[in-house]
Formats: structure tokens, C-alpha cells, sequence
């Protein structure tokens, strides 16, 4: 709950220093649903930052979004997500027709300045034609075709933008300088490429050589980058790309030590002690230097928060202070972790309760025992599942939904890390997740993933529903996010 209310008072704040005005109209009506807008901090698309758009009968639609910088923005539109461009004090509309986005046309102060990209295709996350497989077409090839696009692109943006503001020829000069890389890290991921399911009819080899060609010449600390889509998702992209360009075992060795100036030995027992997210801090700091450093650690940090990755959290928040104590990002930086280090800060809070010696609880039944004549709802997750963490944001209306009722909510977490229960208990804490904690041991672990084997692997999040028999109704309950659908089965049971 705690960081609902952060998240609400960031976007407060936001409003309250600048705001753009968007508007347009959708026809026919029957293609006005599934209309959202998102107005992401960096590259990253969260949930909390969504406003669904609601157009009048005439499918017209205006709102202000907040808006205190130049950047991207995101418009989802029948399953397409539109890439637009925004600054503060502005005005966009859009008009979109039965034809889909071939009929996009922009109005409004920036007008001219989406056309243009809609033009390059940079709001359809695209940068010219398209005339690869992005399965099929060898990965260099790939490369080729973008980096063609990208020369034609940079001569359309410098014929057409004169007249267009500083702060869009910037941006846009830097989205396409940082598309190769942006665009070949989202096709590797797509196909999978690093899991056992690749769906590229190439190796993995094939994408790490194009992968390095895409980042050859690049000015990662190039501070008029900072605010550019393709540069930032170049940027969250890279601490695996560190992990993944080397050709061998050898080069990866080598390149650790650099990083982190200690034998491999040392890096790699570290690693494993402080997490994945040590790593990617200390590929941050050595890839960039200057502003840019700053930029990218402020936003590692933010993003530990906004996502409940706590992982390495205090640590990085602690370095920053030390290295960066006049750094402009630094008052962001500390509004940010407030509601983590106010959570830390707290020895107990109402209506949490960790079960004593959970670790040596057998099966789920010893978990259920001190819940008969109650409806109960459990909650299986982990700290390190992002998934998980995401419907911690839908918990709270479940709970408020059946408040004063017999149901019980119950979390049961399986953590692997060797700080587990440090890792458990600060998660709860940051979550405010009110209800019954346990910290599955070894068998208690090995009975749940039993119970799950006729129906498939246990994944995370799961959920079970248990009446007040004791009995389990169902060990494929819907998630908190699935709402009505929940509330209707836990209210059946009552």
C-alpha cells in the first residue's frame, strides 16, 4: 500500500511542475476500446503510470498528462502500442480513422514534430522499412538493413526539423543514433534467444556478434542522449549485454576483473551473496562516467523502488550518497527511497504476521490448520518474481472487499538467495502486506510443487482457495488483478 500512495505523489508532484494536453478523436466508436495512455519516467512501461481514455460519443477525448520534461510517451490502440512525442506546456491531438494507423494524422503544438516521426516510423517503434524476418534473416543482416535506414533517416531529420525545437532534434537525432542497438536487444529478447526455447533460426553467437557491431561507436555518456527512448532502453539493456559479449569463458573472466578490479573468484562470490542486481550497478558505473552515470544509477535506483526489486537496494542508495552528494539528481534520488528506508525503519507493523518457525512447516495442510471456518486465500510468491510483485498493487481492494468476513489471507514464499529471510521479510514490510507469512522450507517447498504436478509446473504466482472445511477448492485461483472474477469465487465460498 505504501508504495500506491508513493507512486500517487510522484505523479502529484509531476502535475503539479508541468503538464502537456492531449486530445484527438477515434472513429467509428467500435474502435475506441482498449485506449490507454501511459507516460513512462524513462523507457520502462508501468502499470501505475496507465490512464485508460474514455471518448465521447463522437470519439473525441482530451486530457492532461503529466509531463515535466521532453520524451516519449506511450499510446496503446487496438493491441499497437504508438511511440509520441511530448514536452511540457504543450499540445498534441490525434486523429485516427477506420484504416487504423495508416490514417494517424497529429495536430496540436507538437504536431509537426510526431508526423515527422511518424514519418520515420520511430512512433511505430520502427526506424524506415522493415524488410527483415525477424526470425528468419541472419542477425547481421538485420543489423545492415537498420544501420541503411538509420543514414536515410538522419538526412530526412536534418532536411525537415529546422524549424522544430531544440529539445525534439535532439531527442530524435539520438533515437535514431541508438536504434540499432535499442531494436536488436528487443528482437533478441523477443526470439529468446538466451533460453532454452530460441526462437531465431540462428545461435546465440550469431546475435552476441551483431549485438557487439551495434554497439561499436556509440557514446554511452553522450548527455544529450539522456532523454531519448532508444537511448535509455539501450541503457537498460546493457548490464546484459556486458554479461553476454564475450566470445568465451576466458573473456568473461577477464572482463569481471576489470569491472570490479579483484580476481574472478572474489567477483563471482559476491555476485552470488549480493544478487544480479549488484552486478548490473557495477556495470552501470563501469560503462558510463559523468552525468550520464549519475542518470543511469539515479534511475537504477528508482526502479528497484517502482518495481519492489529490493535487491542490492540500501547498498546502492548508500554509494550514491557517498560518490554523489551534489549530484542534480540527488533530491529525485531521496524522494524515491523514502518509502523503502521508512519501511526498513519499522520494527512491526499492524496486522502482519510472520509464522514462528514457518521453515520447518511440512505441507499445506500445517499451514491451513489454524484457518478452519474461514475462506482462505494463499498467495504463493517470491521476492526475486516480478510478476508476483506487480499484483502486490491489486491486493489491498481485495482485502478491502472483504473486510469484517471470514476470509484469511495467507503468503507462502519460496527464496533461494543467501540473504532469504532478510529478503522476505523486507519485501513484506515494503508492501505492507497485512495476513499470515511463511518462508517455505525445503519439504514444505517440495510438498507444494507435488501437489502441482498433475497440472503442470508450479510457477510463480500461484494461488489457491481453500473453503472453511479446510478443503482446497482450487489450486488455480485468479489473481488479485483479475478482480471481479476472484471476488466472485472467494464470495461463493462464504
Amino acid at each position: 500500500m505504501r508504495l500506491l500512495f508513493f507512486c500517487a505523489a510522484l505523479v502529484a508532484s509531476t502535475v503539479a511542475q508541468a503538464q502537456m494536453t492531449f486530445s484527438g478523436r477515434i472513429n467509428p466508436v467500435e474502435l475506441q476500446s482498449d485506449l490507454v495512455v501511459n507516460v513512462p519516467y524513462d523507457c520502462w512501461y508501468d502499470a501505475a503510470n496507465s490512464t485508460r481514455i474514455k471518448p465521447d460519443a463522437q470519439g473525441r477525448f482530451s486530457l492532461v498528462l503529466p509531463v515535466n520534461k521532453p520524451q516519449v510517451f506511450f499510446l496503446d490502440y487496438r493491441g499497437q502500442r504508438l511511440f509520441l512525442y511530448a514536452e511540457p506546456d504543450a499540445s498534441l491531438s490525434v486523429s485516427i480513422q477506420s484504416s487504423g494507423v495508416d490514417s494517424l494524422r497529429f495536430g496540436g503544438t507538437l504536431g509537426g514534430e510526431n508526423q515527422l516521426r511518424h514519418q520515420l516510423g520511430l512512433s511505430l517503434n520502427l526506424l524506415g522499412p522493415q524488410s527483415w524476418n525477424d526470425t528468419l534473416t541472419p542477425p547481421v543482416e538485420i543489423l545492415d538493413i537498420i544501420r541503411q535506414n538509420q543514414v536515410t533517416a538522419a538526412e530526412q531529420l536534418s532536411g525537415k526539423a529546422g524549424s522544430m525545437s531544440p529539445a525534439f532534434r535532439r531527442i530524435t537525432k539520438a533515437d535514431i543514433q541508438f536504434f540499432a542497438s535499442s531494436k536488436m536487444w528487443d528482437l533478441a529478447w523477443k526470439n529468446g534467444v538466451w533460453t532454452t526455447e530460441n526462437k531465431s533460426g540462428f545461435s546465440k553467437d550469431a546475435w552476441r556478434v551483431a549485438l557487439v557491431k551495434a554497439h561499436q561507436n556509440l557514446n554511452l555518456s553522450d548527455t544529450l542522449a539522456l532523454d531519448s527512448y532508444h537511448y535509455q532502453t539501450t541503457m537498460a539493456y546493457y548490464p546484459r549485454f556486458l554479461e553476454y559479449r564475450s566470445a568465451t569463458k576466458e573473456e568473461f573472466m577477464r572482463l569481471a576483473e576489470e569491472i570490479f578490479h579483484k580476481p574472478f573468484a572474489e567477483v563471482k562470490n559476491e555476485v552470488k551473496q549480493k544478487g544480479q542486481r549488484y552486478w548490473e550497478y557495477a556495470a552501470l558505473n563501469y560503462g558510463l562516467e559523468g552525468i550520464a552515470r549519475e542518470h543511469a544509477l539515479a534511475a537504477f535506483l528508482r526502479r528497484g523502488v517502482v518495481t519492489g526489486d529490493l535487491e542490492y537496494l540500501r547498498e546502492a542508495y548508500e554509494d550514491f550518497i557517498r560518490r554523489f552528494p551534489t549530484s542534480r539528481y540527488r533530491p529525485e534520488v531521496e524522494t524515491t527511497m523514502e518509502p523503502y528506508l521508512t519501511s526498513l525503519a519499522q520494527n512491526e507493523q499492524p496486522g502482519i504476521h510472520l509464522v514462528p518457525g514457518s521453515q520447518e512447516i511440512p505441507s499445506l495442510d500445517s499451514v491451513l490448520a489454524a484457518h478452519r471456518g474461514r475462506v482462505v486465500y494463499v498467495d504463493m510468491w517470491g521476492s526475486w518474481c516480478g510478476p508476483c510483485r506487480t499484483e502486490f498493487a491489486y491486493t489491498q481492494e481485495l482485502k478491502d472487499r472483504f473486510k469484517d468476513l471470514p476470509v484469511d489471507f495467507v503468503y507462502i514464499a519460496v527464496e533461494h538467495s543467501p540473504a532469504a529471510e532478510k529478503r522476505w521479510r523486507d519485501t513484506i514490510a515494503f508492501y505492507d502486506l497485512t495476513g499470515d507469512h511463511v518462508l517455505a522450507g525445503k519439504e514444505l517447498e517440495k510438498s507444494l510443487r507435488d501437489m502441482y504436478t498433475q497440472t503442470g509446473n508450479f510457477q510463480f504466482p500461484s494461488y489457491i482457495l481453500v473453503d472453511k472445511a479446510g478443503k482446497i477448492v482450487t489450486i488455480q485461483a485468479p489473481r488479485p488483478s483479475d478482480q471481479e472474477k476472484l471476488y466472485e469465487q472467494i464470495e461463493q465460498l462464504l
